[in-house]
């Protein structure tokens, strides 16, 4: 029983830790969007702007996110 307990506890852990670094890569993302203007074709200088906005906050949310919850459960 104690085990299962951990078991299920580690794994949301694990599973918080993954979405920590998913969200970097979203901030990633946007930041490469930005630059380069484009995300699977070209993009106008003011729709790479906000589409990299876009990932940069849902990046910055979900890693934010992730911390909180790693934090308060450890």
């Amino acid at each position: 029983m104690l085990f299962r307990i951990l078991q299920k506890r580690s794994m949301r852990i694990t599973y918080k830790s993954l979405s920590l670094f998913i969200g970097i890569g979203y901030f990633i993302i946007g930041i490469l969007v930005i630059i380069y203007k484009k995300f699977f074709i070209e993009l106008e200088p003011i729709y790479s702007w906000i589409l990299g906005a876009l990932f940069i906050i849902y990046g910055l949310f979900r890693a934010y996110r992730s911390t909180r919850y790693i934090k308060k459960n450890e």
